[in-house]
């Protein structure tokens, strides 16, 4: 069997890339920051164009420690409470959300006040969802009931 020989080369180490940041932690962390204050300022902040991109902001934010630090911040500050998207959901649940998608050690960090107000609201949506369903499908009942009935 033969071996393959690596050529060894002086520059070898200057070939490969950094993995070091690029931008700083607070060049990272201020779009986040700004668009949440955007949201904030803009008249009507459920479903304006400054909610909208601060949801898709949240939605691809990617696991990086400016990002969680900026984020758990903001949730500390304040800064998502009442601000509502287009289809009503909450900016502020969609936070939590996010911390916990960027795991450790972000979701850890998330204050217990924070995850117990999320899991209250996550069931209170479920059961209202569920009242849905049951009120359609009584409503189905209903009319099936007269229209056979009669």
């Amino acid at each position: 069997m033969q071996r393959l020989e690596v050529p060894q080369s002086s520059s070898a180490a200057q070939e490969v890339p950094s993995l070091a940041p690029l931008e700083s932690a607070a060049a990272l962390a201020a779009p986040l920051a700004q668009l949440a204050h955007d949201a904030r300022a803009s008249p009507g902040s459920r479903g304006s164009a400054a909610t909208t991109a601060l949801h898709a902001a949240l939605i691809s934010l990617p696991p990086l420690e400016a990002n969680g630090a900026a984020l758990l911040q903001l949730l500390d500050d304040g800064a998502f409470h009442e601000l509502r998207a287009d289809d009503g959901s909450s900016t502020r649940m969609l936070a939590v959300q996010t911390l916990l998608r960027l795991g450790y050690p972000w979701a850890l960090q998330v204050h217990p006040d924070e995850l117990a107000w999320f899991r209250r609201t996550q069931a209170a949506e479920k059961q209202r969802k569920r009242l849905i369903v049951l009120g359609v499908l009584g409503s189905l009942a209903v009319a099936a009931a007269w229209f056979f009935g009669t």
